[in-house]
């Protein structure tokens, strides 16, 4: 199935579900320019996109999530391709987040 069906549905979920967050860790293997995040443009997703520029940086505070639900910031969209961080806008997951055992 391809991904804009799957996106379409989590556009549809977060229409309905104004006070939800969602968090997408995506496995990355788009080699085409800009490609990921035209398949989230066409689904609809932009809109509710939290952007890199707010996500915190040197271990500072994430916004609360009456903060992103206000600003309409609700869904966190991560990469296993650090590069398409300055080329898409999407947060290379090993500089947000953490894994423990």
């Amino acid at each position: 199935q391809p991904a804009i069906y799957a996106l379409k549905e989590i556009q549809a979920f977060l229409e309905s579900n104004p006070a939800e967050i969602i968090t997408i860790f995506i496995e990355d293997y788009v080699t085409l320019p800009k490609g990921l995040t035209k398949v989230f443009t066409d689904a609809g997703l932009m809109k509710y996109w939290f952007p890199v520029s707010r996500m915190p940086k040197n271990g500072g505070d994430w916004p609360t999530v009456t903060d992103m639900v206000q600003s309409n910031q609700r869904l966190l969209v991560f990469t296993s391709k650090s590069s398409k961080e300055a080329s898409e806008g999407i947060a290379y997951e090993w500089r947000y987040v953490v894994e423990n055992q």
